[in-house]
Order: structure tokens, then sequence, then C-alpha cells
């Protein structure tokens, strides 16, 4: 498909690109003229619960469920009307007490318990270390499935030696720009506006890849979602997943994985900081609280006619 040189040229390009918002929402923080003051960049730094999972893992899940992959973004979507009431007064508690973590949030709560809050912080570390690693891993594959290398597949990408490894090379670049412009600080109640505006500016990016590539299946490879649709829907197996029974455990998993959501979206640790720690108004929630839920639906326009039409040319 494309040439090693070719993958690297743009992924170095990229991550310049990340650098220098960062470096440059830095710069305009220390002037006093914050750039991320604002409700659309605070709306799409929270777009952060969507990672690369929702590449991945929503196809992926929707080819295996169905709709019944929707329950994963209906729960902050429910969760996002009650911003205002639920979300502010969380930013106003933190801001109060200089709370800098979810762990910090929870000890509070219950007398400031320095055991309970280091708890809380182990178990933040160790769940979050096999997300980190799927993230990885994704990277590394998509590495090798652009690159088409005939040497390589994904089953023998585990058996690299690390030299050769690219899930270990964006290992360290993600330490080097969490270094820079995350923990660089000594003062930790300090924002980090560089990294917000990074992260702002690659939800966006995420949004138009997502969308464009979910058009181009579409409307190119089909006649648009009626056609994809229809042809699902006259074969029994994929009929299925065009129903509330395609996801296992029926209504039961629905609200279970909607109320899971819910909370994921306000206490997984990296919304917690961009959502609360990084809050710079918590007037911006007004904006925040249909902007997000209007991200999240644009984002997930696809994901089923993608999952139905790769079925369709692939089964």
């Amino acid at each position: 498909m494309f040439s090693t040189s070719v993958i690297i040229l743009s992924i170095s390009a990229y991550l310049a690109l990340l650098f220098g918002i960062a470096f440059y929402g830095d710069r305009r923080a220390e002037q006093h003229r914050s750039i991320i003051s604002n409700p659309y960049i605070y709306s799409l730094s929270i777009a952060v619960y969507c990672t690369a999972w929702t590449f991945f893992g929503s196809v992926g899940y929707a080819a295996r469920n169905g709709v019944g992959f929707l329950p994963i973004y209906l729960g902050p979507t429910l969760m996002a009307a009650l911003w205002w009431f639920v979300l502010r007064k969380i930013i106003r508690i933190s801001r109060k007490q200089r709370i800098t973590s979810i762990a910090d949030f929870i000890g509070s709560r219950y007398g400031k318990s320095a055991r309970l809050t280091g708890l809380v912080t182990l178990i933040a570390v160790l769940g979050i270390l096999p997300y980190i690693s799927l993230q990885l891993k994704a990277i590394a594959n998509s590495f090798l499935i652009i690159s088409n290398s005939p040497s390589l597949s994904l089953s023998s990408a585990a058996e690299l030696p690390l030299w050769n490894d690219t899930a270990f090379y964006v290992a360290l670049l993600l330490a080097a720009f969490t270094i820079l412009f995350g923990t660089r600080h000594l003062d930790v109640t300090e924002r980090h506006e560089g990294m917000v505006a990074a992260i702002a500016f690659e939800s966006l990016v995420k949004l138009l890849a997502f969308m464009a590539v979910g058009a181009y299946v579409t409307f190119s490879l089909f006649d648009g979602p009626a056609d994809i649709f229809s042809r699902a829907a006259a074969k029994p197996e994929l009929a299925q997943l065009l129903t509330m029974d395609a996801l296992p455990g029926g209504y039961a998993s629905w609200f279970s994985l909607t109320l899971i959501s819910m909370s994921a979206v306000l206490f997984l640790p990296r919304q917690f900081q961009v959502a609360v720690v990084e809050n710079v108004n918590d007037q911006h929630l007004l904006k925040a609280s249909w902007l997000f839920p209007l991200y999240l639906l644009l984002i997930n326009l696809f994901v089923l006619p993608l999952a139905l039409g790769g079925l369709l040319i692939f089964w």
C-alpha cells in the first residue's frame, strides 16, 4: 500500500504538528492568553472518550453485536444531559479543595483518607495498563496493515525484537509528550493547556478521518446506507444484528452497558482530568452538554454501515 518511509514521514509530520500545538498552547498560557478558555475546545477535549477503540473496537463490536454497540455511547449522551447539575458541582468541589485526580476526589469525600486515595490510585494504574497496551497494539497493527509488509503479519508482530517493534517507539514518543506537556510543571494544580489543546485538535482529526472512511465505504463501495441495510436485512445472519437481541443478554446487557458507560465518561482518569481538572470555566458545560453528544453522534454515524458493509464484502 504505502512505503515505510512515507508512513514514517507522515507520522512524524503529524506528531510534530501535535507538539507544535501543545507548545503554542503552553506559550499562550504563560502570556495569560489561554486558547483553551473556549467551550468548543473544552468539548473536543472531553471527546478523548473516543480513543483508538472507537476506530477498531466499535466497528468490530458492531460486526459481532450489531446495534448492541450503541449503549457504549448512549450512556455518555445521557450523562451529558446531567452535566450542568452533576459535573458542575464536581468541578466546583475540586476547584475549592485543589483536587487533581479522581483518587483525590474520592478520598476527599471520605474524610480525606490517604489509604483510600492510595487504593483508588493503585486500582486506576492497574486498570489502565491493559487499556494502554491495547492502544499501542492498535497503532502497531495499523502500521503493519498500511505498510502491507510481505514479511510481517499480525500474528508474528508479537515476536518482533524490541528495536523493530512499532509500539515501543510509539510508547517512547507518548512518554516524551507527556513529560514535556503533562508532568514537567512542579505545581500539580497548574493546568496543562498545551496538552488539552493537542487533545482537542486530535479529537477533530479523529472525527474527520472516521467520517471520511465511513462516507467512502457507504457511498463509493455501496449505494448509500439504504443499500447496505437492505442487503444486510436480506441475509438472516446479518438481519439479526439489526435487532435488540443481537447483544447477548438482551435488555439486561443494554442497561448494564449504558450504566457503565455513564460512569466511565465521568470517572475514567483521563475523563476526570480533562472534564474537571483542566476546566477553565464551568459555564462551558452549557455548550459541552450538547456539543459532546453531537460529536458522539457524528463519529458513530457510520459505525453500523462500516460493520455491515465489511461483513457483506468479506462474508
